[in-house]
């Protein structure tokens, strides 16, 4: 983004759109993510399940990374529990969650 503005190819608009993700949050949405930090949810639910967290680990960081955004961009808490429950009981199995299978 810095080597566009330096180069001014950053136009108004893309400012715009800048100021806006940053004021609705999603400019850091997914920063947690990158960081590959586990949610206190996901890891409340791992704590139930030994053996899932421990699968978990062992998978690829583009793997956790998709699996982190899949919680990530629930947008109902249910939702979010939802996949929550799935990734920790395919874990347990020894498996990814359907949706990366």
């Amino acid at each position: 983004m810095l080597d566009l503005i330096d180069s001014g190819l950053m136009h108004d608009a893309g400012h715009k759109s800048i100021e806006i993700a940053k004021e609705n949050g999603s400019w850091i949405l997914l920063d947690e993510v990158e960081e590959l930090i586990i949610p206190k949810d996901l890891e409340v639910a791992f704590a139930t399940k030994s053996h899932a967290k421990a699968f978990y680990v062992s998978l690829s960081k583009s793997v956790k990374k998709a699996i982190l955004q899949w919680i990530v961009l629930a947008r109902q808490p249910q939702v979010r529990q939802k996949r929550i429950t799935e990734i920790v009981e395919s874990a347990e199995q020894n498996l990814k969650p359907k949706h990366l299978r």
